[in-house]
């Protein structure tokens, strides 16, 4: 017998509209894309986006990535990933933003998976 919640292939019903809310904003990002670093891989974004060292009023010493330096779509991606994370006001803690990069990756491995 197989469950009411599970199909024939063994997928729960939920994953599979889940992934076709996924597949959707695929094609919305292929087809109107918000910034030209849409097909961008990771590997590239950690070449292009560059960690800045600053100096904070009380002398701690802090590693950051300047928003204005990581290109759209993964821009507003990273905001959305982060809401309500710690973060100066123009910038990211870059050990978060790697974090985020990390995560990304694993994630799309994880939705290819399930695919």
């Amino acid at each position: 017998m197989i469950w009411p919640f599970v199909n024939r292939c063994g997928s729960s019903v939920r994953a599979i509209q889940h992934l076709a809310i996924l597949d959707a904003i695929e094609r919305q990002d292929r087809d109107d894309p918000i910034g030209d670093a849409v097909a961008m891989s990771v590997e590239e974004l950690r070449k292009r986006v560059s960690e800045t060292e600053i100096v904070g009023v009380s002398g701690s010493h802090f590693v950051v990535v300047l928003d204005e330096n990581i290109p759209e779509p993964w821009s507003t991606r990273f905001e959305e990933a982060s809401t309500w994370s710690t973060r100066l006001r123009q910038d990211c803690y870059a050990r978060d933003w790697n974090r985020f990069l990390r995560l990304w990756t694993a994630e799309i491995e994880h939705l290819a998976a399930h695919r």
